[in-house]
């Protein structure tokens, strides 16, 4: 099965709307409970990422997901999944 099916990226969205409004903004984006989000110049592009993986949401929810193996992703969307939940 291809990892990359585990990324609900209604509930991604959703976690980038939450990090964006709770979160401490910085330099390199908004940080909040281990995730940063960010976008690019015009806003079609979000991006959500933990210190080993990178979510890249792109206009129409396609996106890629950088990782190394999947336990880190594992991680990185049970992460999303808890901060939905708060």
């Amino acid at each position: 099965m291809d990892q990359e099916h585990k990324i609900d990226v209604k509930q991604a969205l959703s976690v980038f709307d939450k990090i964006t409004r709770k979160g401490v903004k910085e330099e390199d984006g908004w940080h909040y409970r281990g995730l940063t989000a960010s976008t690019d110049f015009d806003g079609y592009t979000v991006f959500i990422s933990s210190p080993k993986v990178q979510l890249t949401i792109f206009f129409h929810n396609k996106y890629t997901v950088d990782y190394a193996n999947a336990a880190e992703l594992e991680e990185f969307v049970n992460l999303l999944e808890k901060i939905d939940r708060s």
